[in-house]
């Protein structure tokens, strides 16, 4: 499986708006948080942030098979209106002289927690119809062609902001080998969940809060660290990541990540599991 972190920032971004701050000025652009999986042609996108039109492009992703929420928060969700754009048969201001001048993307499963139904359905009934939004419950397993994505609970601003993690697990290498590997994505944490919690039983790779570098958008540093470090995973890759809050040059940024055991990515880099 390809891992490609589309989005390293946290939720206002890097640079932050309106700042000229050092930090912002002189350090790489990060985007708002979403990762894309790729196996054996199949493509899976966990969270749309805004900026998926983009990370998906450079990525070079045009067909996506499923696309799976954590939470409705706007820099986890607010790239279902991109997605939705996709799905629409032609332009919105074109008459139907113009015909189909818009290229229509080909049904994707779009699964979410029940509370970001509710709000769709609610506010947008037209992008929830045309997405097909249907819900993924914790514990819940879907098959997307040759991967399975499983959700788990995980703490962030319960009861308002109910908040899924999700393991991926499918055959290793680009052209799927024997072995099994398993992707974690758990990017907004108040706490790390337990190790019986994640289900599998070792992960190869996983994505998480960046709270660990000491900037605490969600956790204190400290104990969600512990909490993590309890959790089997051969790797560690920081989401959240943001040199304006942490007031650290990227190099300095990346150096703390050594330090406390997690990889600082930039925008769009990847890795194969």
């Amino acid at each position: 499986m390809r891992c490609t972190l589309l989005g390293t920032g946290d939720a206002v971004g890097v640079p932050a708006p309106l700042c000229e701050c050092e930090y912002c000025a002189e350090s790489d652009p990060r985007r708002r948080p979403g990762l894309l999986v790729e196996a054996a042609g199949t493509a899976v996108l966990l969270d749309a942030p805004p900026d998926v039109t983009r990370g998906l492009h450079e990525a070079g992703v045009t067909d996506l098979d499923a696309a799976f929420l954590t939470h409705g928060h706007y820099d986890h969700s607010a790239g279902l209106s991109e997605l939705n754009h996709a799905r629409y048969d032609r332009h919105l201001r074109n008459g139907t002289e113009l015909g189909h001048d818009h290229p229509v993307a080909e049904p994707f499963q779009v699964r979410v927690p029940r509370s970001v139904l509710q709000r769709y359905a609610t506010e947008r009934p037209g992008l929830a119809d045309r997405l097909r939004l249907a819900v993924v419950a914790p514990g819940e397993r879907v098959g997307v062609g040759p991967v399975t994505v499983e959700a788990l609970r995980v703490e962030h601003g319960e009861p308002l902001f109910p908040t899924l993690g999700y393991v991926v697990r499918g055959l290793s290498g680009t052209t799927g080998d024997t072995d099994e590997a398993a992707v974690g994505y758990l990017p907004d944490l108040n706490a790390a969940p337990g190790p019986g919690a994640v289900p599998a039983n070792a992960l190869d790779l996983l994505f998480a809060e960046g709270s660990v570098l000491g900037a605490e958008l969600h956790a204190d540093a400290v104990i969600l660290h512990e909490g993590i470090a309890r959790l089997d995973a051969d790797r560690r890759v920081a989401t959240n990541v943001s040199e304006h809050i942490l007031r650290m040059h990227t190099d300095a940024v990346e150096e703390r990540g050594r330090e406390v055991g997690y990889e600082v990515w930039a925008d769009g880099e990847a890795a194969v599991v």
